[in-house]
């Protein structure tokens, strides 16, 4: 498509003349014509800039133009030209989104003026655009706390495909994140105008589950006295996420296997088939590959609903997470309990990087709820924090169902990350204080996913 600076549209021949003579002069690319239709067809060859037009025109006036030029996304300005009789409609113009309108006498100056403003805009609002498709999109969302180079990773992908119908799989341990995970991949996908539907299929029996996926006709089983939509019919159009997948019955799956087969179903009691159009995205914290092998879940189903898979490390592995949560933790309680909580200490930062948090990031949110609660001063300290993580960090490797091996393996990983914090993440210095190469530490470090949170995990000192 070509591309030009102005679109002058006026049925007054005089001042389309004029006005194309003189924004030439001022070294702009200028097209005109007499007719708003033959305006719109212009609109569908060339790419302007700008479109300075009448108000009032035979076949279609200025603002049937604008609503045009809205309703088919056309990326230009409008500016209306407008006799004193018609200010109301330039006015009105300017509500629908028009830029602004000049009036009649044209002052050629303000004209200018007004035009050199509507492009100078214009240029901003491309290199605003141009930079937010360099800046990831989940550093623009302020619900998306992360710095840990798994999670940032994690995110890149998941960017790739949330604009896809693809159905997607989240797996982590319980408390990771993955109904947060699911609604971000939501608000960022071609379904973000529709809804979005969330349901736990373990919190339900069989019965009542499939009642609220696929709804029920009056009279289905006891107490059903009226038809009822289930979640496949509310969420057309949008996202449902069914977490804790695992947990729905054979039965079930075979109904949920049809829906994304053939996208139609039938409600629970009923015969009539219902289309649907929704994006499925299911979560477990249990591997549907065990479950598979023991016949608790189908293959085919796990086929379906696993073309892509996305796993949410747990927090003992996401380090770097662990200061930006807190910090967001506490301004969130601070509003929420009228507290004046300023930070976390060093030293009781030390032990929640620590601590296993074997309930995730749930925990941790958790946790800083009731430090901020409790705290009696600026700084949440040690003894604001639970006696768990207060205790030694070794005590969590001792259970009679730990392996020598897997006990030696927790004890190694535990020095090593002490002594790093210790020397501030230096390897060389750490290397010497522990009598191994730096080279050997380094190995170490990968083998027990030990990265440095203080700088995004990209590099260690």
């Amino acid at each position: 498509m070509r591309k030009k600076d102005i679109l002058v549209v006026d049925d007054d021949e005089l001042v389309c003349n004029s006005l194309r003579e003189m924004l030439g002069i001022e070294g702009y690319e200028v097209d005109s014509t007499l007719d708003g239709m033959d305006a719109l067809q212009k609109l569908r060859e060339t790419k302007y800039s700008l479109i300075l037009s009448d108000i009032r025109m035979p076949s279609i006036d200025g603002i049937e133009l604008l609503k045009e030029v809205r309703g088919n996304s056309i990326d230009s300005l409008l500016i209306f030209i407008t006799g004193h009789g018609h200010i109301d409609g330039a006015v009105e113009a300017i509500k629908l989104g028009a830029y602004d309108y000049i009036t009649k006498p044209i002052d050629d100056l303000r004209l200018k003026l007004t035009i050199k403003r509507a492009l100078e805009q214009k240029q901003l609002l491309a290199s605003i655009r141009s930079l937010k498709k360099k800046i990831r999109p989940w550093e623009l969302d302020e619900r998306i706390i992360i710095k840990d180079r798994k999670m940032t990773e994690l995110l890149d992908i998941i960017h790739m495909v949330s604009d896809t119908m693809a159905t997607i799989l989240i797996t982590g341990e319980s408390g990771t994140g993955k109904s947060m995970l699911a609604k971000y991949i939501h608000r960022h996908s071609m379904r973000s105008d529709g809804p979005y539907v969330e349901l736990s299929c373990g919190t339900l029996a069989e019965t009542l589950l499939e009642s609220e996926l696929f709804g029920h006709v009056r009279g289905a089983f006891t107490n059903a006295m009226r038809d009822k939509k289930g979640k496949f019919e509310e969420a057309g159009g949008g996202t449902i996420f069914l977490d804790d997948i695992n947990c729905a019955s054979l039965n079930c799956q075979i109904k949920l296997l049809r829906v994304l087969q053939e996208k139609i179903f039938e409600r629970v009691g009923g015969n009539e088939s219902i289309p649907t159009d929704v994006r499925i995205i299911t979560a477990t914290n249990t591997p549907l590959t065990e479950e598979v092998e023991k016949k608790r879940f189908r293959e085919d189903l796990y086929h379906r609903i696993n073309v892509v898979s996305l796993f949410i490390p747990p927090l003992r592995e996401r380090l770097g997470d662990i200061e930006p949560l807190i910090e967001y933790f506490i301004k969130r309680f601070n509003e929420a309990h009228n507290k004046k909580v300023r930070g976390i200490s060093k030293s009781a930062l030390q032990l929640c990087y620590n601590f296993q948090w074997p309930g995730n990031v749930r925990q941790l949110e958790n946790v800083i709820e009731r430090s901020v609660i409790l705290a009696q001063g600026d700084f949440i300290i040690p003894e604001g924090l639970p006696e768990e993580l207060r205790q030694d960090p070794m005590r969590s490797v001792e259970s009679e169902d730990l392996t020598l091996a897997v006990a030696v393996a927790e004890a190694e990983k535990r020095i090593l990350f002490r002594c790093l914090k210790q020397n501030n993440w230096n390897r060389q210095t750490t290397a010497q204080m522990l009598g191994i190469s730096r080279t050997t530490l380094f190995n170490k470090m990968r083998q027990h996913q030990i990265e440095d949170p203080r700088k995004n995990n990209e590099t260690y000192n």
